[in-house]
């Protein structure tokens, strides 16, 4: 598991963009959840999961978890 921040979420919560430049892709389910993250909030991401959405997502501030891919 690694800590990163949150620089945006584009289109619609579709696109998670981090600070550190990496993108994320969100599971269309999840989209709802992540369109509500704001800048600089601190993630916790590990991989390893099954399916084509297999990076989990941990935003700190809410305890809310996602699954994305990365573009």
């Amino acid at each position: 598991m690694e800590k990163a921040m949150l620089l945006k979420v584009e289109k619609t919560g579709e696109i998670l963009k981090l600070i550190d430049g990496r993108r994320l892709r969100v599971n269309p389910g999840d989209m709802p959840n992540a369109c509500t993250w704001l800048p600089t909030t601190e993630l916790e991401i590990s991989e390893g999961g099954s399916g084509l959405f297999s990076v989990s997502v941990h935003n700190i501030a809410d305890d809310v978890v996602i699954r994305g891919m990365w573009i």
